[in-house]
């Protein structure tokens, strides 16, 4: 980890742990748990900017474009 941002993830990281946990001990189910954790993850990586390449090459783009 290096930065403010390797922080930041282990802040987050540990948070939705955290969470999980306490959810579990007072007694929800633990499917509802996971659920509440993936929308956590997905609304952090929204908040990063962190976008999949929904099948796309690097940087983003379709292989089979072409330039101009």
């Amino acid at each position: 980890m290096r930065g403010p941002r390797g922080r930041t993830d282990l802040v987050a990281f540990l948070a939705v742990l955290l969470t999980g946990v306490i959810l579990v001990l007072t007694g929800i189910p633990p499917e509802a748990v996971s659920t509440v954790a993936i929308g956590l993850s997905t609304l952090y990586a929204a908040w990063r900017g962190e976008r999949s390449s929904g099948g796309r090459g690097p940087g983003g783009r379709d292989p089979g474009a072409r330039d101009g």
